[in-house]
Parts: structure tokens; sequence; C-alpha cells
């Protein structure tokens, strides 16, 4: 009786490795875009056609930002907008806004990045102090 349910127990953990092991792994991007995936959800569609267009890649956002402008002579990414900037620091924080500088949603001079970059450094130590 013990041998049988512990030869059950091994096929159906192996079953569910095997399962687990073939099934593709969908990158967290494809979940991107919500609007769509509502829209399809509120359309009828099956779920295996929402399974299949996922890891298709339907859902990704194709929201892109150009190209950054560049420093001639030192290569760093000029940023001017830092109205936009420092709002997207306060909201969404400084590593968000630092990724969208890279992807070259403003466009700051260097010298308004060094001093936002102290501004914030101060902003943290002030932060650090009060704990």
């Amino acid at each position: 009786m013990l041998h049988g349910l512990f030869i059950a127990s091994l096929i159906c953990t192996c079953y569910q490795a095997i399962k687990e092991a073939c099934q593709p792994v969908i990158p967290a991007e494809n979940w991107a875009n919500k609007e769509l995936i509502h829209k399809d959800r509120m359309s009828g569609i099956s779920e295996k056609e929402f399974s299949k267009n996922l890891a298709n890649g339907k859902y990704k956002l194709t929201e892109t930002y150009p190209e950054p402008h560049r420093d001639p002579k030192s290569g760093k990414i000029i940023i001017e907008n830092s109205t936009l900037y420092k709002e997207d620091v306060k909201n969404y924080g400084a590593y968000q806004a630092h990724q969208w500088v890279k992807q070259g949603k403003y466009n700051l001079t260097p010298e308004e990045l060094e001093k936002e970059h102290e501004r914030i450094k101060k902003e943290f130590e002030h932060l650090y102090s009060l704990l």
C-alpha cells in the first residue's frame, strides 16, 4: 500500500516537472499593454488565442523614445527638459527617471544634470540624517 502511494506521488512529481520544463517562458514586457489586453479579454477572445497572442508579443508596448542628444565632446547624454525630469524624479523615482534619460525622453545640459544629481544627493543625505 505504502509503495503504491510512493510510486503514484513519484509519477505525479515527474509529470509536473516535465510539464513545467516544457512550458515556454513569456517575458514580462509581453504583459505591458494593459489596454489592449483588456480590450481583447472583453471581446470574448479564447484563452488559447490569448496565450498565443501573449507568447507572440502582441501586448508589448510600442512606445519608443528618440535617440538621446549627446554632447559631441564627451559623448554624455544631454537633457534639456529639466522641469519634466524633476517631476518624474519626484513622481517615479530617480532610477526610473535615469532609465528614461537613457531612452532619450528628456534633454538636460550636462551642467543641469550635475546640479540635479547634487540636489538628489543632498535630499538623500537629509533623509538619512532624519533616520
